[in-house]
């Protein structure tokens, strides 16, 4: 579908939902952020539905305090919920089962499965976020302070400060139309990425004295378990950007972070260069981008997770 099917949605209804995939990440946020600004702006209603609470590095988002984990479901008088940043319906931070409205479905993801009366998905965007500020524009909506910090924090974050291969030209020109409406991108950077709380900086230096190099030292796999987060006494609900870490390594192609929860392991994905996780992470239900994906492995132990990941690594390494 074409941008205009989204515009044409968005002017069709009146009431908005707007939504994420679960665990929300930078992209997810200030995407969904700067949209619920911009159709308020608009002339319309709109709300955030989301089952998480906000990440503490990205609490400082505008009006990301509207959202506290509570209001999971549309309203009875809803006409559509938008979903931004997330694959597939199972993923989403909502509860949709009982919703007789429209849904769009607004991604980036190359293995979105189209779940959406609307879909619009650009695999060529760095973030979802840059198609938030096409539509933002197209409806002639002003691109406020407030809403330049949730573009460019999705940006900055979904292209690894500008140093993945997925920032394109389009992507500096739009941080560049950003920084005229007087942002402090400084001030960003430090609150999201410099700005960790003591208890998982402790969590880290376990998880780095516990991390081995496997598949012939490509490599590297980090664990967080139960008792590692019992051990310091402290409930830490975000803890992805851990794995980015393993690929600081000299020499490795790619890095696992498996982390132990209720009901099984939480996989996140990370490769350097050609390595494509998102291959992976689809053979166990998950998804995300060839660099950076992730999944879920139900009723499975630490170890069990761990066999399976090396076992799909090295079928994948040998290609």
């Amino acid at each position: 579908m074409r941008l205009h099917d989204v515009i044409k949605a968005i002017n069709e209804n009146n009431k908005f939902a707007i939504t994420y995939h679960v665990s929300p990440d930078g992209d997810a946020l200030g995407s969904a952020l700067a949209l619920l600004q911009g159709i308020r702006s608009y002339g319309k209603e709109a709300y955030v539905i989301s089952k998480d609470v906000v990440a503490d590095n990205l609490s400082f988002l505008p009006y990301a305090e509207e959202i506290n984990g509570e209001t999971v479901k549309p309203t009875d008088d809803t006409n559509c919920v938008i979903v931004v940043d997330c694959g597939n319906a199972e993923r989403v931070s909502a509860d949709l089962v009982d919703f007789k409205g429209i849904i769009i479905n607004i991604d980036h993801h190359l293995s979105n499965d189209n779940y959406g009366n609307v879909n619009y998905i650009d695999t060529n965007a760095a973030a979802t976020a840059e198609i938030i500020y096409d539509i933002l524009i197209d409806l002639g909506v002003e691109i406020t302070e407030d809403i330049s910090k949730c573009i460019y924090t999705s940006l900055v974050t979904d292209t690894g400060s500008f140093r993945y291969s997925n920032a394109t030209e389009k992507t500096h020109n739009i941080v560049g139309a950003l920084l005229n409406n007087n942002i402090n991108h400084d001030a960003i950077h430090r609150k999201i990425f410099d700005n960790k709380p003591y208890d998982k900086m402790k969590l880290l230096a376990l998880v780095l004295s516990d991390m081995e190099l496997v598949c012939n030292n490509k490599i590297v796999i980090m664990r967080i378990s139960k008792a590692m987060i019992d051990s310091i006494d402290s409930k830490i609900e975000d803890s992805s950007d851990i794995v980015s870490l393993g690929n600081q390594i000299k020499g490795v192609e790619g890095a696992v972070l498996l982390k132990e929860v209720e009901e099984g392991v939480k996989v996140s994905l990370r490769s350097k260069e050609d390595l494509d996780m998102r291959k992976i992470a689809e053979t166990f239900g998950g998804g995300g981008h060839t660099k950076a994906s992730g999944g879920f492995l139900k009723n499975k132990s630490l170890d069990e997770a761990k066999n399976i990941i090396i076992k799909l690594l090295e079928k994948e390494l040998v290609k």
